[in-house]
């Protein structure tokens, strides 16, 4: 399978862009209620009442609709992190880590799709022209965050920090099915002790 049938067509239009909406909003009620394993472009064709060849368009793959679900909720996340750090006139790297463990947590807990995505997937998109996947992605805008405030980080570093309080909530939603407050300070915790090392 080449990487065009993985990622999803997304329209321009404002018709086909509401029909694309849609089938994404299908494809997270079926992975809600039924999990990951009911989710199939026969399925989400049947429960959004939509002809197949109609869902091929815009998504090649039943891995296409996974992408397609993925690249909007990194999409509301990441504006989520930019919105909430825009006017921060803050200097501490560990300020902005904390802040993306609480928006992360929550964000998670709101959107349990997306946290079943995140977690047992691990299928954020591969957007075309990168091999970032979503989990290096969301590094990469915290990084681009730190560089705009001026605060000397290295992008290793962030990426090292990112996956540790990632892998942290993960222990917790694997448990609880959520994202419970004592592993978000624990991941700060994480995070801090390794910002704090050279």
């Amino acid at each position: 399978m080449n990487i065009e049938q993985l990622i999803p067509n997304k329209p321009k239009q404002k018709r086909s862009l509401e029909r694309y909406e849609k089938i994404l909003d299908t494809v997270e009620k079926i992975l809600l209620n039924d999990g990951v394993h009911a989710i199939s472009i026969q399925e989400v064709s049947r429960v959004a009442n939509m002809k197949r060849p109609s869902l091929y368009k815009l998504f090649p793959s039943n891995e296409a609709l996974f992408h397609g679900l993925s690249e909007r909720h990194m999409e509301n996340f990441n504006s989520l992190y930019r919105k909430n750090t825009e006017t921060a006139v803050i200097k501490e790297v560990e300020w902005y880590f904390n802040l993306f463990i609480d928006l992360v947590s929550i964000y998670l807990n709101q959107n349990k799709a997306c946290a079943t995505l995140f977690f047992y997937l691990d299928c954020f998109p591969t957007y075309k022209g990168t091999s970032l996947q979503n989990k290096r992605f969301l590094a990469t805008t915290v990084f681009e965050i730190l560089s705009k405030k001026n605060i000397k980080i290295s992008v290793d570093r962030v990426y090292i920090a990112s996956q540790l309080c990632l892998s942290t909530l993960a222990i917790s939603f694997n448990e609880e099915n959520c994202i419970s407050p004592r592993y978000v300070t624990e991941g700060k915790k994480a995070v801090n002790a390794y910002l704090a090392t050279n």
